[in-house]
């Protein structure tokens, strides 16, 4: 235990001295181009480099636009005129009293209808016969009534309010109402017809108000400001009056020579000990600071001196085109990681600014080409890919040059695009130098790249030559296992070489003793003659035994690492139950029934140990006739098993990972287990075949017949 802290403590000190020295190279790359920021500038020079504002300044016509179309925004205010609804209820009234007039003075052979039509009502509208003879059938009270319910309903719709635009939506409401009604068809009819013709807008705009609310939406508009960064003048353009004269008031030029250089100086070293604090949480906090190796930490310091001790010698060039910005994010993401490659080339990319003289284009360019960079490398592990993945990075590149020559320039220019072209080529060199340097990498600081892994899962390679013909039932083992083990990381998002080419060699230790396993056994099993604890050890000693083989001929030390933790510290079930039986409880030192491994200490080493579990147990239970839905609900209580023993606890494995593993796992097995259509046997094809010539020899009678 004292051992593992000394090397767990020996391991941090060695990453933190790493880490402090890059720092103090950084600063001191930094520091020594930042002084030369400022250059001298006057009136009528040429200016040397790109400026852009460091301050807000208000923009006047910018903001009048948007104060006016806020203006322009607001819509009518209305104010209520009580005397509508008045006039309506009292013309609605009118119509009422004159049909009540006319009918008290009916004749006694007069028709009401006619009576009616040669009365000038109120309102001036048609009324049907249909509707008349309604309402003269109802008796005095009941035409009171309707009456009223006739004003209660223009009442209703006037206190909703009516503009002149929502007459007719005012008028479907006087509809619904008075569908509601429990009036005769006819009466509704009617009512509607004297409604409609009184109705009229009783809201009307308060253009006084709506003054008010202009005025008020032109206050809350924000001055427009000349952001920061924005351009004063481009390199090559002649420095007037006007332009030093902003230089200046912006601190971009400073006669004193001092606060102009130390300014820029001190708030790029903050920002890079930020960036730096960053890059620290993000290995402290993350996943990285568990899977990170100490090759991959090594790599990782040399890439990033490499990269900077680059920028600062280029960082006289006039076309930073010409600094391969990508290149940083290809080689993490190859040699350690794409997640690690995105997460810090955008803080390498900070930090390339500074010393690339605070350039904002830069920051900008390299940003997109390292992101892409990193995600388009990964498809280079197929050579099919490797060619379109260099015109990609090269199309990436030229496509962002011109887009930032777009934002910050003048529009097409020739120069834009020898810039952008430059990009390109530099781009398509990136990707050549970032392939091409992975012998460098496997061979000085023993990268697990996927080419390289790639080569130890060759069927030639020597040891798993041996192990395919000494421990044949091992091997085709193994290859399931790989399948198992290489869809699932797929699935989560894992390297896939990586856990290939671990599930090939996991059980190598098996090659010392091979017949001790069941899968090599083809009839006597040589455990029924030895006692449970020494078949026990037998079982438990192959991962030592496959670290020893796989020293031997020299295997990179990820796949060692799989084969030591495949198993973790779990028990051997089988032979610690027939001690309990044959010893006792008190007799049986449990111990010696575990492995004496480590628990996996990544996502790839976990499925490994799944796929190796689930496998034997699938394999076993298909073979006793049981089917794959029964398989299917047993790999959960395995994998549940595992995950209970703490098996998986340094594997950086989710929940929800574990169960997209198993739908991967079953996906596997499905496919291998398929039902197959039966063959016919050979009697039943001879049986075909006669009756086939039977049927030939009938035609031919039957032809010549006729």
């Amino acid at each position: 235990m004292t051992r593992k802290k000394n090397i767990t403590k020996n391991k941090a000190i060695f990453q933190n001295s790493l880490f402090v020295l890059a720092l103090i190279l950084t600063v001191i790359v930094i520091g020594t181009g930042s002084i030369q920021q400022r250059n001298t500038v006057q009136v009528g020079s040429v200016a040397t480099k790109r400026y852009v504002a460091t301050e807000d300044t208000v923009d006047e016509a910018a903001t009048e636009k948007l104060r006016a179309a806020a203006a322009n925004s607001v819509g009518p205010i209305y104010k209520t005129d009580v005397s509508v609804a008045e006039k309506c209820t009292l013309q609605v009234e009118g119509v009422f009293e004159e049909l009540e007039t006319v009918l008290a003075h009916l004749g006694e052979d007069e028709s009401y209808y006619d009576a009616v039509q040669k009365t000038a009502l109120e309102l001036p509208v048609v009324l049907l016969h249909k509707q008349l003879t309604a309402y003269q059938a109802l008796t005095p009270q009941q035409r009171k009534d309707f009456m009223h319910d006739c004003v209660s309903v223009l009442h209703t719709v006037y206190e909703k309010g009516v503009t002149a635009d929502g007459i007719e939506q005012a008028k479907e409401t006087l509809q619904n109402a008075l569908t509601k009604s429990d009036w005769h068809i006819d009466l509704k009819e009617m009512a509607m017809v004297l409604l409609t013709a009184a109705i009229e807008p009783n809201l009307i705009v308060d253009d006084a108000a709506v003054e008010a609310a202009k005025e008020e939406k032109r206050a809350e508009v924000a001055d427009v400001l000349i952001r920061k960064n924005q351009k004063i003048v481009d390199e090559g353009e002649i420095i007037t009056q006007e332009i030093y004269d902003r230089l200046v008031t912006l601190r971009l030029v400073d006669e004193s020579g001092i606060e102009g250089n130390l300014m820029p100086l001190l708030g790029s070293l903050l920002m890079t000990s930020m960036v730096f604090a960053a890059m620290y949480l993000f290995f402290i906090w993350g996943r990285s600071a568990k899977v990170l190796k100490q090759n991959e930490v090594r790599m990782l310091f040399t890439i990033y001196i490499i990269m900077i001790l680059l920028i600062a010698l280029l960082s006289d060039l006039e076309m930073f085109t010409l600094i391969p910005a990508g290149l940083f994010a290809m080689l993490v993401s190859l040699l350690i990681g794409r997640r690690t490659a995105l997460w810090l080339n955008a803080l390498f990319c900070i930090v390339g600014c500074f010393i690339y003289h605070g350039d904002v284009q830069f920051l900008m360019y390299a940003l997109l080409s390292g992101t892409f960079a990193a995600l388009i490398i990964q498809k280079t592990d197929k050579r099919a890919y490797l060619f379109p993945a260099t015109l990609g990075m090269a199309f990436v590149n030229f496509t962002a040059m011109m887009a930032l020559g777009f934002f910050f320039g003048e529009g097409y220019s020739m120069t834009l695009l020898v810039q952008s072209g430059i990009g390109a080529a530099t781009g398509l060199v990136s990707m050549i130098v970032a392939v091409g340097s992975l012998p460098f990498w496997e061979t000085v600081f023993q990268a697990n790249t996927a080419l390289r892994l790639m080569e130890f899962t060759n069927p030639n390679n020597e040891l798993l030559r041996k192990l395919m013909i000494e421990a044949p039932g091992t091997y085709h083992h193994s290859l399931i296992v790989a399948n198992l083990a290489e869809t699932a990381v797929y699935d989560i998002g894992g390297n896939t070489a990586l856990a290939r080419a671990g599930a090939y060699y996991h059980d190598v230790g098996k090659l010392k003793y091979p017949l001790y396993f069941a899968e090599n056994q083809t009839g006597h099993n040589p455990h029924d003659d030895l006692p449970p604890e020494k078949s026990a050890k037998i079982i438990t000693n192959h991962t030592k035994d496959g670290l020893e083989l796989a020293q031997r001929y020299k295997l990179p030390s990820v796949i060692q690492d799989m084969i030591v933790e495949h198993h973790g510290t779990g028990l051997v079930k089988y032979f610690y139950f027939q001690a309990l039986k044959q010893y006792g409880a008190e007799q049986v030192d449990e111990s010696n029934y575990r492995y004496h491994g480590k628990i996996p200490s990544s996502r790839e080493a976990a499925v490994v140990m799944l796929a190796d579990t689930v496998e034997a147990a699938v394999r076993s239970m298909l073979g006793q006739g049981k089917t794959l839905d029964e398989a299917a609900e047993a790999m959960k209580g395995l994998m549940k098993d595992k995950l209970d023993d703490g098996q998986l606890n340094n594997s950086g494995l989710t929940i929800n990972e574990l169960e997209m593993i198993r739908t991967s796992f079953l996906k596997v097995f499905h496919g291998m287990y398929h039902e197959r259509v039966a063959y016919p046997k050979q009697t039943d094809i001879q049986a075909a075949e006669h009756k086939e010539v039977q049927t030939t020899q009938e035609e031919q009678t039957n032809d010549s017949t006729d």
